[in-house]
């Protein structure tokens, strides 16, 4: 049994007004997300594993210092979406703790629905209303409540803990459902596939939380196969394609970081083409980044491996190129230092 044993939810509030005692250097400190590796349906039967809903957002991290809220996108530590979104800065407010370091998704939704949809953290209001969703947040981890560090205590524990904080949606704040017992799960995530969500994210339940670290312990199980790649070039359009271009050249890196040659994406829309393509011209070069190009590959330009997107496909050639591929969507969010090659 942990040590750690969850306060009551009165015991993190209701105190008299002072000036607060100084925050844990934690507070003020840049912070790695734990990582999830892939998973496969059969991990949803693991019976010491809980089950959470896979959102469609951007990781971030939620931290309150009494009344100061920061919503800090997780990659580089420099984006602070709260000040473009003071609603979820005031719902985090009001929560019953002094000071604490959540793990969340920033995650904008259709409105009036559940159904998440993908835009940059920072879309501008006009995109914003333009595709009618509405931000929120999606709390699913605590790493620290005042001065306790919650890192090491288990996740069954963490998430007693978050109940108490958080004991049901608002109208903001979303706290997933944590299911336990393989047919409850097997349950959700058949109702998931159904309604053509993502997926699902298995976490072993005496697992602590692993900063910058990425193991079995976490994994996520996808209602279909996606993976991201960077992208190295562009090959010529034809017919209504030919003022853009038709695919784009996709590669991921092997262990010692080079680059190689997994396929080439279409699947764009009329508006992701002009933006792709905006993109892909401001990293033009001369050169080929790919340890070695196909000879059925003839790009129309090469550019410099800084863009990541994440594509669906049926599945992979025994050399590793991705059949069928599909563009989902950039991801901004993604370092290129994490886009490998499967083990």
């Amino acid at each position: 049994m942990p040590s750690y044993k969850p306060r009551q939810t009165s015991s993190y509030g209701g105190r008299k007004k002072k000036a607060p005692p100084p925050a844990p250097a934690i507070y003020h400190q840049k912070i790695a997300p734990m990582g999830v590796q892939d998973g496969v349906r059969a991990d949803i039967k693991a019976p010491t594993k809980r089950q959470q809903r896979k959102f469609d957002g951007t990781r971030s991290f939620v931290i309150k210092d009494f009344n100061d809220v920061q919503i800090m996108g997780s990659r580089k530590w420099v984006n602070d979406y709260g000040k473009n979104h003071p609603e979820l800065v005031e719902a985090v407010r009001k929560l019953p703790v002094d000071r604490a370091i959540w793990d969340a998704e920033f995650t904008f939704f259709k409105k009036g629905t559940d159904r998440d949809f993908f835009l940059n953290a920072l879309a501008t209001p006009e995109t914003i209303k333009k595709n009618d969703v509405e931000a929120k947040l999606v709390i699913f981890d605590v790493l620290y409540v005042d001065s306790d560090d919650l890192q090491q205590v288990p996740f069954d524990d963490r998430m007693d803990i978050l109940q108490e904080i958080i004991p049901k949606d608002t109208e903001y704040l979303i706290r997933p459902k944590t299911v336990k017992g393989v047919k409850e799960k097997e349950k959700q995530a058949q109702e998931l596939e159904k309604r053509k969500l993502e997926g699902v994210v298995e976490k072993e339940a005496e697992s602590p939380y692993r900063q910058g670290e990425e193991t079995p312990e976490w994994l996520k199980v996808k209602n279909w196969k996606s993976d991201e790649a960077i992208v190295v070039g562009y090959t010529q359009g034809n017919n209504s394609r030919a003022s853009t271009f038709g695919s784009m050249i996709l590669a991921q890196r092997d262990k010692q970081g080079k680059l190689h040659y997994v396929g080439r994406t279409a699947g764009l829309k009329n508006k992701d083409l002009a933006i792709m393509l905006k993109k892909m011209q401001a990293l033009k070069t001369t050169k080929t980044s790919l340890v070695e190009v196909p000879e059925d590959v003839k790009a129309l330009s090469w550019v410099k491996p800084e863009l990541v997107v994440e594509v669906k496909f049926l599945n992979r050639t025994p050399n590793g190129v991705l059949r069928m591929p599909d563009f989902l969507r950039e991801r901004p969010d993604k370092p290129t230092s994490q886009v490998t090659l499967p083990n």
